[in-house]
């Protein structure tokens, strides 16, 4: 080989005994990685089985997205930028030290051929260059962000500090080495290394000669390489663990609906019902604790939080972890995690849809739950007495099961009967059955569904399918009454499902399949929406005003459906439809969700008075909501904020079924 041909020189300058001591060191870090490696995944293979092998290539794609894209990670801009320079350089520098190895200790003794030489070594010299130097700059961006702006949400500790600086002397020691190299050798390919070209004329100009840099390059070699050797072998038992755990449990996330929570199987015999000790938690509700990088993206985004409630979603998962690695002993419930942490969570998935490692924290909050009702009878204010008037009166208040369809009362609504089939069974739910303001949204969408000639029916033996009782753990009481309801259904013909309660919408699509029963489910926007494009109904009575719409959690979030209602919205003649700050996927939650419209969580400020002041700064006329949990707590904000008379709130299909009068 000769000088016209750029090549890698991988032991410029550096002795044989040095040559064999960095073998023997990689020898030893890589065993100690292992081992560390072996101590995790024995931890996490303690827990419980759980099946999370299905859907490979869709696993795969979504470790490709989420993992090497940054997708998630990305949506927020300033840690998002900062993360993906930072992980992409490191990517970048691991992948060039793989090439490496594999040129020297492979390729070139076994087939007597040289990867890294010609064009494709000068390409290799100028990405590592330049990813390492994003490498850099997000680590400057780390430091600046944790330890100088110091948000709360992520914490300022001397460990996190130590640890970039580890890896910021270990890249910048490679700069050194290589500017060194260059700055001795002067090969005509030098510029191909901007960085390391760069810093070796600087070298030159302070008028440091051959012998000296020889010298530093060796220093420096010997250091760098003792730094990379000891990172390999802690990874393991760091921060950095997260390098594997984050990609691993992010191919082993849920990939079925979000909404869905898994059931306790044979409930009658179950020996624990719910979660109390670490040994009831499955392998990958482990991995997820092990995932967690303590960004606090999740603290950042829930509003149980934000209302200044004990709840951190953060602290639970990273206290489970610290407690799987026997950092914190002692029972999780009472002593390790409270109970007023649990019962604030409003189950709205905000720390789920901002987690960059995946990790099911509703999931394991339910299962929490569920000892606490279950095992304990623990349930908390008032939710004890709705779950009562659930199993005894088939709804929340306790009201009789004789005036469910008192708010069809004047519309000739039709029933299901057996004999007969219909294109749409309507699903009323009890919040418009039983709840006067609510009940127009029913009768709105029963003035629509005629008014398109659709055919479909009520269910007069419908009920509460009890999804508040699943959510705050009492699993007993759902499985029992879904079961009544799924068998209530089977004796009808039709062909979907419509609701308008996103709740009933998610517990009807998402979990009445666990017991046997799949159903096309449409929320009534979807249905408005189409009926609209249809031309089978026409909103002609102008509306003149501004209109926001609150994306229901379990409607948006959960299932995915933001833009029908805002189409439906949009349809209705002067009605300007803007949007509030958190809006659709990342819409704040109005506080009603995992019980909370059935209790009281001690909180310093209502999430819903939270909702009801973005929506008076963004100065809006109307609220829209697709949800009646959404609908009565953004009105019973306004009315706590004395905005009546200048902030309304109105379902969509009110806004439509209004616009169909002449």
């Amino acid at each position: 080989m000769t000088s016209s041909v750029p090549f890698r020189d991988t032991f410029w300058n550096v002795p044989g005994w040095a040559q064999v001591a960095l073998y023997v060191g990689g020898l030893v870090a890589i065993a100690i990685f292992t081992y560390g490696l072996w101590q995790r995944v024995t931890l996490w293979r303690r827990g419980l089985p759980e099946d999370r092998f299905d859907r490979i290539p869709e696993r795969i794609g979504r470790v490709l997205t989420h993992a090497l894209g940054q997708v998630r990670t990305l949506s927020q801009a300033y840690p998002g930028v900062m993360h993906a320079i930072m992980f992409w350089g490191f990517l970048a520098l691991f992948m060039g030290t793989v090439l490496a190895t594999l040129d020297w200790d492979l390729t070139l003794p076994l087939f007597g051929y040289k990867l890294l030489k010609g064009p494709f070594y000068l390409f290799y010299e100028t990405v590592l260059d330049v990813f390492g130097l994003f490498f850099v700059i997000g680590l400057g961006m780390a430091a600046w962000r944790r330890f100088v702006q110091r948000p709360a949400r992520i914490d300022a500790t001397a460990p996190f500090a130590w640890l970039l600086t580890l890896l910021f002397v270990i890249n910048v020691s490679g700069f050194v080495m290589e500017a060194c190299r260059l700055a001795v050798v002067e090969p005509w390919w030098a510029p191909w290394s901007p960085v390391g070209w760069a810093l070796g004329r600087g070298f030159v100009a302070v008028g440091l000669t051959p012998g000296p840099l020889r010298g530093l390059h060796l220093a420096t070699w010997l250091f760098h390489a003792a730094l990379a050797l000891a990172f390999i072998a802690i990874v393991p038992f760091s921060y950095f663990v997260h390098l594997l755990t984050t990609p691993l449990n992010i191919f082993f996330s849920k990939l079925g609906p979000r909404g869905a929570i898994a059931p306790i199987k044979n409930i009658e015999e179950a020996e624990s019902l719910g979660v109390s000790k670490l040994e009831e938690f499955s392998w990958k509700r482990r991995l997820d604790f092990d995932a967690c990088v303590e960004c606090g993206r999740c603290q950042a985004a829930c509003p149980a939080y934000m209302s200044g409630t004990a709840l951190s979603p953060k602290q639970i998962i990273v206290k489970l972890k610290r407690h799987m690695h026997g950092e914190l002993p002692g029972p999780i419930h009472g002593e390790l995690i409270r109970a007023d942490e649990l019962w604030a969570c409003t189950t709205c998935m905000a720390c789920v849809q901002e987690c960059p490692a995946f990790i099911d924290i509703v999931d394991t909050i339910v299962d929490l739950r569920r000892y606490l009702t279950l095992s304990e009878g623990a349930l908390p204010s008032t939710a004890p007495q709705s779950l009562q008037n659930i199993q005894r009166a088939g709804n929340p208040w306790g009201l009789p099961a004789g005036e469910r369809l008192a708010w069809a009362q004047g519309l000739d609504v039709p029933l299901m009967d057996p004999a007969r089939e219909v294109e749409y069974l309507y699903w009323v739910g009890c919040s418009a059955s039983y709840d006067r303001r609510n009940q127009a949204i029913a009768r709105s969408v029963v003035k629509i569904l005629k008014a398109a000639g659709v055919s479909f029916g009520v269910m007069p033996e419908e009920r509460c399918h009890a999804e508040v009782g699943r959510r705050l753990g009492e699993e007993y009481l759902y499985q029992t009454v879904a079961q009544e309801n799924v068998d209530a259904i089977k004796q009808y013909r039709f062909g979907k499902v419509i609701t308008h309660c996103p709740h009933c919408f998610n517990t009807i699509k998402n979990e009445f399949p666990q017991f046997g029963s799949t159903y096309e489910v449409l929320h009534h926007s979807q249905v408005i929406e189409q009926l609209i494009a249809d031309g089978r109904i026409k909103p002609k009575k102008p509306l003149d005003a501004t209109l926001a719409f609150h994306d229901s959690c379990y409607l948006g979030r959960y299932n995915g459906i933001t833009e029908a209602p805002r189409n439906v919205a949009k349809a209705v003649p002067g009605l300007r439809v803007v949007e509030l700050p958190r809006n659709r996927e990342r819409g704040l939650c109005c506080g009603g969700g995992g019980g909370h419209m059935w209790m009281e969580v001690k909180a310093e400020k209502r999430v819903n008075l939270i909702r009801v002041e973005e929506a008076l700064e963004a100065k809006v006329d109307l609220v829209g909501t697709g949800c009646p949990f959404c609908l009565a707590m953004v009105d019973l904000g306004r009315k706590v904020k004395g905005a009546e008379d200048t902030l309304g709130v109105k379902d969509v299909s009110e806004l439509v079924a209004e616009s169909l009068e002449p």
